[in-house]
């Protein structure tokens, strides 16, 4: 009649899934009539019902016997008592039961809130598990990617290296190794710079750095050096790799040989613009270098030496001899023409038998005619062509720029004139187009042959010019100043025989000469108690030769003056060439103690850039910028600039070439601290001098 408190709870747990939970008894009749509690309502009605039926149909049943009446009654009194014993248990059995209900809905409830758990874990695995396959296959695109890329860097004729932050070498591919002879082993951890050329200035290198730092990439032509140490060009093109944050990681550069390239353009111009029989540069050419130059020549204030060459009685060669001897004939005439000429000459052939040489930059109006002596020199000795022995004649006609003309029509139409005119004279000999540059260049030959005379018999004497400080008026040190003095009395001007000498060579014996003159008077001065400097001026082609510096030493030590009490005076065109060797030579200078000064300051070149590099001591303000003071603006403001800069990189300043009292103070006013000039007193001898020293003379009136 109860139903078992076992086999309720069992019903009452939903079954389980195949996942291992349970899950809810949809099939369970869910109602309240069906509920434990209205189930135990429901049966104890039916068994008092049923009691009450029973007792009612027994109490009319009639029991004679007294022992089965007893019976009877001992029956209907435990029929009565079963429902008041139900009653009696029916409420803590409905507690029990209401409890376990309450327990089985929490139990459902829970499972429920279980199942929604596993249903959104099962959601967020496959999503997860959709994630993770889309990233596999996307690892495996990049895999590929990789492989082929690889594959390319291994495989492309284009060398490449991939460098660190630093720039040091991590990793290069076989046509790095193939173009540059070197392999990995022999360039990883190494910077790029072992394959640096000397065939670009380090001004490229830094710009190719600033492009590449500030646009992250850069792409040119340079010149590189394989391991043999062969020059090559290759078109390179370097790239800044950075990551998320924006800083630079590695750099890659990719490079191509283009040796077969650049040998194929140069083919092409060559045929463009050379003679084919010859190899000279053609018409074109010659035409487009002369109006260069011409432009070079104005701006620079320079000349320009044109030659002008016709070979004699070439058509009598060509017409008895055949055109292949007359052809032998010009390409001998263009080999003798371009070893007579200096490298940076260009000889031409304009056709036929006509040759032009172009002299850029010639240092004096004569060069051009010494040219020519050493042509018709060279053409005298006879060639043997085909079994014939032949003379190679020639006219030659020469123009000066800008004293004969200005443009290349001009020019060329002088010396051609010129070369017609060497003709008329007979052949196989040069003529000047003016007859004023025909005289100045023969009085520069004979003052030539006379200067050599005089370096052989030491026709020169050395004056000495004070120069002075403004701040007590006393003579500070003197320059050196060399003097030609001809046998019959005549002083010939240093500007007159000294471009002579520094074309001729002749300049290094005169400045040595000059050097050991003025070290020993200096020595003498010091000796007598006047221990005042000498400065001696360095001209470019002495600044050039190579044992400058033990030849100054020598002379150091033979006179036994102090390098503290020598200075050498310098222009600034002679430190544009070789800067490197300049500056490393005046830096030897300057270390044992010898000073420095730039002379004729602001008329030359004037780069700051290397100014502050220089170990000087001194400028020297050129007298132009002194002339027009203090009247002239332009050289008031210009020689206050200098001497402002000057004392701000910490350089005394000399100006020279003052003559008057008013030039005076205002150099004075502007803080420039040595005066040189006539104002206090002209070159005079080592005597007079010496008087000068004695008497303590005050040389600021």
């Amino acid at each position: 009649m109860f139903v078992h408190e076992e086999e309720a709870m069992r019903l009452s747990q939903p079954p389980m899934n195949n996942s291992g939970f349970k899950k809810e008894n949809t099939s369970r009749i869910s109602s309240d009539s069906l509920s434990p509690v209205r189930l135990l309502n429901i049966v104890g009605v039916t068994v008092f019902l049923a009691e009450a039926s029973i007792m009612l149909a027994l109490s009319d049943i009639h029991i004679p016997h007294p022992y089965m009446e007893a019976a009877f009654d001992g029956i209907m009194l435990t029929i009565f008592l079963v429902p008041v014993f139900y009653l009696a248990l029916y409420r803590p059995m409905r507690a029990v039961m209401a409890e376990r209900m309450r327990s089985e809905e929490e139990l459902q409830k829970a499972y429920a809130e279980l199942e929604l758990r596993v249903r959104a874990r099962t959601q967020d695995l496959c999503s997860a598990n959709e994630r993770l396959t889309l990233e596999i296959e996307n690892r495996m695109k990049n895999e590929e990617q990789l492989s082929f890329a690889a594959s390319v860097f291994m495989n492309t004729i284009e060398g490449i290296a991939i460098t660190d932050e630093s720039g040091n070498i991590q990793r290069v591919n076989p046509g790095f190794t193939t173009i540059t002879g070197y392999s990995a082993g022999e360039v990883l951890g190494r910077n790029p710079r072992i394959l640096k050329s000397s065939h670009h200035p380090p001004e490229f290198y830094r710009a190719m750095w600033d492009t590449l730092l500030k646009d992250g990439q850069w792409k040119g032509e340079i010149w590189n050096r394989r391991k043999n140490g062969e020059l090559y060009p290759e078109w390179l093109s370097i790239t800044a790799i950075r990551n998320a944050n924006g800083r630079t990681t590695n750099y890659v550069s990719v490079f191509h040989d283009i040796t077969d390239i650049k040998s194929s353009e140069e083919k092409l111009a060559h045929q463009a613009y050379h003679d084919a029989l010859t190899g000279l540069p053609n018409r074109q050419l010659f035409n487009d270098r002369l109006k260069k130059a011409l432009a070079h020549t104005q701006r620079h204030d320079e000349h320009l030496g044109l030659l002008f060459l016709d070979l004699d009685n070439f058509k009598n060669i060509n017409d008895t001899l055949g055109h292949k001897v007359g052809d032998i004939y010009l390409q001998r005439a263009a080999a003798l023409l371009r070893d007579c000429s200096r490298d940076e000459d260009t000889v031409t052939r304009l056709g036929g038998d006509e040759f032009t040489i172009m002299m850029p930059s010639i240092r004096a109006v004569d060069d051009p005619v010494r040219l020519a002596v050493r042509i018709l020199e060279s053409f005298s000795n006879p060639v043997l062509i085909e079994g014939h022995e032949l003379n190679i004649g020639a006219s030659i006609g020469i123009t000066i720029a800008p004293d004969d003309g200005v443009d290349a029509e001009t020019l060329i139409k002088n010396a051609d004139m010129a070369m017609y005119r060497a003709k008329e004279t007979g052949k196989n000999n040069y003529q000047v187009f003016t007859r004023e540059i025909n005289e100045k260049v023969h009085r520069t030959i004979q003052m030539e042959n006379d200067l050599r005379k005089a370096v052989e018999r030491y026709e020169f004497i050395v004056l000495y010019q004070p120069k002075v400080r403004l701040s007590d008026g006393k003579l500070d040190s003197v320059e050196a100043l060399v003097r030609w003095v001809r046998p019959e009395g005549e002083i010939v001007s240093p500007a007159d025989f000294i471009p002579i000498a520094e074309s001729t060579g002749l300049v290094l014996p005169i400045g040595e000469w000059v050097l050991r003159t003025a070290c020993r008077q200096a020595r003498k001065w010091h000796d007598e108690g006047y221990p005042i400097g000498v400065s001696v001026n360095l001209s470019p082609r002495q600044f050039a030769q190579d044992n400058l510096f033990g030849m100054i030493a020598d002379a150091l030590a033979e006179s036994g003056l102090p390098p503290e009490a020598l200075e050498f005076e310098i222009t600034e065109g002679m430190l544009l060439k070789r800067q490197d060797h300049a500056i490393d030579l005046l830096r030897k200078l300057r270390s044992c103690g010898i000073k420095l000064s730039i002379d004729d300051f602001g008329t030359g070149y004037s780069s700051l850039a290397y100014l502050k590099q220089l170990p000087i001591n001194s400028l020297k303000l050129d007298r132009i910028f002194v002339q027009g003071l203090p009247s002239n603006a332009d050289d008031a403001t210009i020689t206050f600039a200098v001497v402002s800069m000057a004392t701000s990189l910490g350089l005394a300043t000399v100006a020279e070439g003052v003559e008057t009292a008013e030039q005076l103070a205002f150099l004075d006013k502007v803080g420039c601290e040595y005066i040189q000039g006539y104002y206090f007193s002209r070159p005079v001898s080592s005597e007079t001098l010496t008087g000068y020293l004695r008497e303590g003379k005050r040389l600021v009136r």
